[in-house]
């Protein structure tokens, strides 16, 4: 591991090195990476959306883990905050998980073929054109069924908070990327990972990275998934 700060621009051979990805996967699930941004203090979102912590290596970041996911995985009302739209190259696929089928948020992402609304099985009818999974009852979705019928894929998750808290504390979390904006915001907002409790093991830490404004990148490992 190292941290490497340098003056000037963030060379592209360091972002290449930092989202890198290893050898190991779980034999009956999906390889989860966690990214998500957080100011000096805490805080994930300004104004409501996480979007206003970052910067242009932030986005950088985010861009190569995404290159080098098969899918990714977002709560419904992040996809609706922070304005999701449908990938418009590769295969990378988008599952939206969500407490009802209500896609009136963010109709244009459903509109294609690479958006799934992830409900429960008795969470209502979705509208028609929408790809739906199904999982769960209760109106909660059943996250290690997700993550099992992704088996083999590596997947990016993308917040929100709550979302990011359900899946760390049911162990599903492999690698977590966190962007340190130099910015202290006080506010309301939650916690970058908000739920119940998970398991207090330390995780490791891979790699590091300080740019030129003072943002520093972390990534860390679960201790399963070191290799």
């Amino acid at each position: 591991m190292r941290i490497l700060s340098e003056q000037g621009p963030t060379p592209p051979g360091v972002i290449d090195e930092h989202v890198r990805l290893g050898s190991w996967r779980p034999p009956d699930r999906a390889f989860i990476r966690l990214n998500m941004v957080a100011s000096a203090d805490g805080g994930s979102a300004v104004e409501g959306v996480s979007g206003g912590l970052g910067n242009s290596d932030d986005h950088k970041v985010f861009a190569a883990l995404r290159r080098e996911a098969d899918a990714v995985i977002v709560g419904m009302s992040t996809a609706v905050a922070e304005q999701y739209h449908a990938p418009t190259g590769g295969d990378l696929e988008i599952y939206i998980v969500a407490p009802t089928p209500d896609v009136s948020g963010d109709p244009g992402l459903f509109a294609t073929d690479r958006a799934t609304l992830v409900i429960a099985e008795d969470a209502g009818p979705a509208p028609d054109g929408v790809t739906t999974l199904r999982s769960g009852t209760g109106g909660q979705v059943d996250l290690a069924d997700l993550c099992a019928r992704l088996v083999g894929k590596v997947v990016m998750l993308e917040g929100g908070p709550t979302l990011a808290g359900l899946m760390v504390a049911l162990g599903l979390v492999d690698e977590l990327f966190v962007t340190i904006a130099p910015l202290v915001i006080s506010g309301d907002s939650r916690r970058i990972v908000h739920g119940p409790d998970a398991d207090p093991a330390a995780w490791e830490l891979r790699s590091g990275f300080v740019d030129e404004q003072g943002f520093l990148f972390l990534r860390y490992s679960h201790p399963r998934s070191t290799g």
